[in-house]
C-alpha cells in the first residue's frame, strides 16, 4: 500500500505540473521527480524480489528465473539510476537551496 500511495502521489504530481498557477518554481517538480521516481523504482524492484523469494537470486540465463530475472536486473540497475544526474542527496540539497531557499549545508 505504501508503494501504491507513492505511485498515486506521482500521478497527481504529473497532473499538477500541467497547471501553470501551481508551478511557482520551474525546477521544483523535475528536481523532486528525479529523486522520487528513482527511489520508488528501487523500492518497487526490492518488493518484487521479496515477493519472488529465493527464486529472485536466479539470474539471466537460468530458465527458472521468474520473469526472466527482470526484477533482479531492475533492482541492480536502480542504484545507478539514483546516482545518474546527481545523487539523490545532491538533488535534495539543490531542492533545498534553490527551490526552497534554505541555507547551504556545510
Amino acid at each position: 500500500m505504501a508503494i501504491a500511495t507513492r505511485v498515486e502521489g506521482l500521478r497527481q504530481t504529473v497532473r499538477r505540473s500541467r497547471v501553470e498557477s501551481l508551478c511557482d518554481h520551474p525546477m521544483r517538480i523535475p528536481l523532486a521527480g528525479k529523486v522520487t521516481i528513482t527511489e520508488l523504482l528501487q523500492d518497487m524492484s526490492a518488493l518484487a524480489m521479496e515477493i519472488e523469494g529465493a527464486a529472485s537470486t536466479l539470474y539471466l540465463d537460468d530458465p527458472n528465473a521468474p520473469d526472466e530475472a527482470e526484477w533482479v536486473r531492475a533492482y541492480m540497475n536502480s542504484y545507478g539510476m539514483t546516482i545518474a544526474a546527481g545523487t539523490s542527496e545532491v538533488q535534495r540539497n539543490i531542492l533545498g537551496e534553490r527551490v526552497l531557499g534554505m541555507a547551504k549545508s556545510k
